[in-house]
């Protein structure tokens, strides 16, 4: 592909909300493939329908931890079992956004650590790729990743420990970078230190991130500001980011 004909790449949004013909006119202004991740089987369900109405569009299917702290552990597994049935049905081969969070519903957390372990033993057991929250849970999470033996999992939003950037490279794990890389330092710091090569792009759209709507459209300038922070070319990073998403999501 040329330059100009190569895709940006949004691997995390929850652009169920939109609905298809929001996400229809966003996709007609700019070459995009986007990954929809889901927060609980009812939107797993828009997620999935949205996937096969649209071209380019990926689902994930999950149960967020958030959506367990609401829900509590009893529910939040019993949704978690339709999802992983849903997604073995039709086909699905990512479980998002699933993972944990100590750092905005830490009271939760006994509850999350048990959906996780079974969309774990699920992504395991069935070759799913992992598409993950991990606020305050960085480490915990990788570990986890490496005990459970899974083959791809992509750290959404990381703001982690550095060192561990490492870590998870070095399993062939990706780290997604969100529109807020142009003010956040700690994001900053994390294109600074990870390889390109193991470097996407996302939105994690329609959140609302100090008074600004986060969006695909955004995706464009996420790349402009890692060409920026690793003084590389734009079209180079562009081209970079988008091979590194076919060799873990179309492959």
């Amino acid at each position: 592909m040329t330059g100009s004909a190569v895709p940006y790449v949004d691997v995390h949004s929850h652009a169920y909300e939109y609905g298809a013909s929001e996400l229809r006119r966003i996709m007609s202004e700019m070459l995009l493939v986007i990954v929809i991740v889901s927060d609980d089987y009812t939107t797993s369900l828009k997620t999935l329908e949205i996937s096969r109405s649209l071209e380019h569009v990926t689902p994930c299917l999950g149960v967020h931890p958030w959506t367990v702290a609401e829900l509590g552990e009893r529910e939040a597994l019993r949704q978690a079992r339709q999802v992983v049935d849903l997604a073995l049905e039709a086909g699905v081969g990512c479980i998002g956004e699933v993972g944990l969070d100590t750092k905005f519903v830490a009271e939760s957390i006994d509850a999350q650590r048990a959906v996780f372990r079974f969309f774990l033993e699920a992504a395991r057991d069935n070759g799913l790729r992992l598409n993950l929250h991990t606020a305050g849970t960085w480490r915990e999470v990788y570990e986890l990743l490496v005990r459970y033996d899974i083959g791809y999992a992509n750290f959404h939003w990381y703001t982690g420990p550095l060192d561990l950037i490492d870590d998870i490279v070095s399993h062939g794990y990706t780290l997604s970078i969100n529109p807020a890389v142009r003010v956040q330092r700690k994001h900053q710091a994390v294109v600074e230190r990870a390889p390109l090569e193991a470097i996407l792009t996302e939105s994690d759209a329609p959140y609302n991130y100090k008074g600004v709507k986060l969006t695909p459209r955004l995706v464009p300038q996420v790349v402009a500001e890692i060409a920026r922070i690793k003084g590389l070319d734009e079209s180079y990073v562009k081209n970079r980011i988008y091979e590194n998403f076919r060799a873990r999501w179309l492959q």
